[in-house]
């Protein structure tokens, strides 16, 4: 029999870590994806889970309403996995940053001017519901959730739009844009403090 949870919260907020242990286990899986579809990468999404944990059980004590609890610890969980995807960017940001830039000169500029207009007016082009979906995933940087949330349709029909938009993106701007990327360097494996 499953114990009820405002039971299993109490035993948490006396320290049992059987019923740490009781906690994790049955609100992990539903954490991870959440984190996973904020982050798109598994071992951050590890990360966001281990963190909200961390941050719920030190908060549980300011939690007045046992019921609430699914609710309120989605939202510990997406607040750390936001906060872990904005440290990403502030370093991707930094590292861009430090890297000296090659020609500076006007014509760099001009060119650099003459393809952002060329992207904003492809942009313009695709068909309304495209255009509104890759304007908030790639120039918001708002996940598949938040956009799903947003305009209130299904992750499916966010991920679909995103294809159809970058087929016709690069069909578009062929000539222009280098599709190729560096291939992306592993990340090693979070370390686990809670016991899973």
């Amino acid at each position: 029999m499953t114990e009820p949870l405002g039971t299993l919260l109490e035993r948490c907020r006396h320290g049992e870590q059987d019923a740490v242990k009781i906690l994790i286990e049955r609100f992990h899986d539903s954490a991870r994806s959440l984190a996973q579809a904020i982050l798109n990468d598994e071992h951050l999404a590890e990360d966001a889970v281990q963190e909200g944990f961390m941050a719920a059980l030190y908060k549980l004590g300011n939690l007045r309403d046992t019921k609430a609890f699914p609710g309120w610890f989605r939202q510990v969980v997406r607040t750390e996995a936001h906060r872990i995807l904005r440290r990403r960017r502030e370093f991707t940001s930094d590292a861009f940053q430090e890297v000296p830039a090659g020609d500076n000169g006007p014509d760099a500029c001009a060119q650099n001017e003459e393809l952002r207009s060329i992207v904003r007016e492809v942009l313009r082009q695709l068909p309304p519901a495209s255009h509104q979906t890759a304007e908030l995933f790639y120039l918001e940087e708002r996940s598949y959730v938040e956009i799903a949330e947003l305009l209130k349709v299904p992750q499916g029909t966010v991920k679909r739009r995103l294809h159809d938009a970058r087929q016709r993106l690069r069909n578009m701007l062929m000539g222009y844009i280098c599709d190729e990327r560096p291939p992306e360097k592993p990340e090693a494996p979070p370390e686990w403090n809670l016991p899973l």
